[in-house]
């Protein structure tokens, strides 16, 4: 597995694993990661099998992709850690709490919903044609506003940039990604089953996953904490990466 930073890590830190979401590499946590780095925390920023560095073979299934996370984790001897996820990441998020409780001491789950629905067009276009899944999914995954630009990052164009980023994913890997997400289910009753910190961090303006998806959720876990990022998309990193900070300093 490719992680960064790539330095030892250290078994005994309690490290906050940030994992991203579909089509995409730990290169979207970099303002977090460096943050927490300076706070002399330690972080571990993944790439999952098949993203980005991560040259192991894709998995189609977000209890796979545990598990997988597991075994990294397990052959560093790292016992117990904290999780940030995004997206397709969250639920990996809400597995890992759910089926090792214990070991897991706060979740943070950003752009999140259960169901976690993926439309079967949207699907099969994943399938056949995967430059229309990523047209789709960089449209509907930014908030009106944030299509015309103004990132908060100087220079930088968002939409334009996450397009790229999926773009270089390998080939199956959107679908695989998709497929996953809409598979995942039993996700209230292991809500239920979560003994870690909670937080949600949802958009305002996400059409992907509507801070109404998430409501079953937020009923199911222990006295959830919930933020807003009010007038955001789904791509909250990019749109409003400063408010996501603010937020996840209150969890971490």
């Amino acid at each position: 597995m490719y992680h960064y930073p790539t330095t030892k890590i250290n078994k005994k830190s309690e490290p906050i694993i940030f994992i991203h979401g579909t089509g995409m590499d730990h290169t979207v946590w970099t303002l977090p990661v460096r943050h927490y780095l300076r706070k002399k925390r330690d972080v571990i920023s993944i790439d999952l099998p098949g993203h980005g560095k991560n040259k192991d073979k894709p998995l189609d299934s977000i209890s796979k992709l545990s598990n997988y996370i597991y075994n990294f984790l397990d052959k560093h001897s790292i016992e117990n850690f904290s999780i940030v996820g995004h997206s397709m990441g969250s639920l990996i998020a809400l597995e890992m709490a759910s089926s090792h409780p214990s070991r897991v001491d706060a979740i943070s789950m950003i752009g999140t919903a259960f169901p976690m629905q993926v439309n079967e067009a949207l699907l099969e276009s994943a399938k056949s044609n995967p430059q229309i899944a990523i047209n789709i999914l960089t449209f509907m995954g930014y908030s009106y506003s944030s299509r015309l630009g103004g990132s908060k990052n100087p220079g930088m164009w968002m939409t334009e940039s996450t397009k790229r980023l999926m773009q270089k994913s390998n080939k199956g890997i959107i679908y695989k990604d998709l497929k996953a997400c809409s598979q995942f289910d039993n996700g209230l009753e292991k809500a239920r089953n979560v003994t870690a910190k909670v937080q949600l961090i949802l958009g305002t303006n996400d059409f992907l996953t509507p801070r109404v998806k998430a409501q079953d959720l937020i009923d199911n876990f222990k006295d959830p904490l919930v933020e807003e990022v009010r007038g955001s998309g789904h791509s909250m990193m990019m749109e409003e990466p400063n408010i996501v900070l603010d937020y996840l300093n209150k969890l971490f």
